[in-house]
C-alpha cells in the first residue's frame, strides 16, 4: 500500500510519497523489497495514488522483481485500494503499509495462514502503550491502573485471501483512509474468519517526525547489529 500523503511529516512529503521517506540513504520501501527478495517474494503488485509515479520510476529501475500497479487515485482509502487491485491478485495475497518495515518470516506466515480456516490472518505485535490506562466504574471511582502496559496492536501486515473480498457490502469499499479495512476486519471477526500472526521481533512504521526518528534507530541497528543479539533488548 503506497497511496497515502503522509501528512503529519509536514514538509517532509510535500515532494514525495511517504513510502519514498529516506532512510539513511535509501527509502524504507527500497529497504522492504528487499527484505521480501531475501526471502524468495518477487511479486509485487503497488497501489500508489499520492505522487504514484514517483513510486513507478523507483519500482521500474529495480532488478529481479515483477512488478505491477493499481492506481485507485489520491482520495481512496486503503480497502478501496485494495478492491482496485482485485483482478491482479491470485488466490491470496499478503498487503502491507508502504511506511511499515519487519523482519517477519513470511514463509512461516503464509504457513500458519494456509494452515487456518482464516479467510485473513493479520500481523499482531506487542507495543508498549506510552500512557497509563485507567479503568473507572459508574461513579468515577478508579478501579484500575495500568502504567505503560505493553498491547498487541494490528501492524499493517495482512494475508488475505481473494474469497474474503467477496464478503465485504459495497458500501464498506469506498470507506475513508483506514476505516473500510478496520469494518472488513470487523465483519470476518464476526465470522469466526479472522485470525492473527504474533510477531516479537523487529517492527517499525512512522507517522511523525518524532517516529522516523525512531524508525532510522531500529533500521540502523536492524542491519549493524548480528542477527542472534537484535531481539536482546
Amino acid at each position: 500500500m503506497c497511496g497515502g500523503r503522509g501528512k503529519r511529516l509536514g514538509s517532509m512529503t510535500k515532494k514525495v510519497p511517504k513510502p519514498l521517506v529516506k532512510i539513511g540513504d535509501r527509502t524504507i520501501l527500497d529497504y522492504k523489497i528487499e527484505q521480501y527478495q531475501n526471502q524468495g517474494f518477487n511479486n509485487f503488485i503497488f497501489c500508489i495514488g499520492y505522487k504514484g509515479e514517483l513510486i513507478r520510476d523507483l519500482i521500474n529501475n529495480k532488478r529481479g522483481i515483477n512488478a505491477e500497479f493499481s492506481d485507485a487515485g489520491q482520495n481512496a482509502g486503503i480497502l478501496e485500494r485494495l478492491f482496485c487491485a482485485k483482478n491482479k491478485i491470485g488466490n491470496q495475497v499478503l498487503m502491507s503499509y508502504g511506511d511499515t518495515f519487519t523482519d517477519i518470516d513470511l514463509y512461516k506466515y503464509f504457513e500458519a495462514h494456509q494452515q487456518s480456516n482464516n479467510e485473513v490472518t493479520i500481523v499482531t505485535a506487542p507495543i508498549e502503550n506510552p500512557f497509563g490506562l485507567v479503568e473507572f466504574n459508574h461513579e468515577n471511582k478508579v478501579i484500575q491502573f495500568q502504567e505503560k502496559p505493553i498491547l498487541n496492536y494490528y501492524i499493517g501486515y495482512a494475508i488475505i485471501n481473494r474469497s474474503a473480498l467477496n464478503l465485504v457490502p459495497e458500501k464498506v469499499i469506498n470507506m475513508p483512509d483506514g476505516s473500510g479495512l478496520i469494518t472488513f476486519f470487523k465483519i470476518l471477526m464476526g465470522m469466526g474468519l479472522l485470525g492473527t500472526y504474533f510477531h516479537s521481533g523487529l517492527q517499525t512504521t512512522f507517522n511523525t517526525k518524532d517516529e522516523l526518528k525512531k524508525a532510522k534507530k531500529d533500521m540502523i541497528r536492524f542491519y549493524t547489529l548480528p542477527k542472534s543479539t537484535r531481539n536482546e533488548e
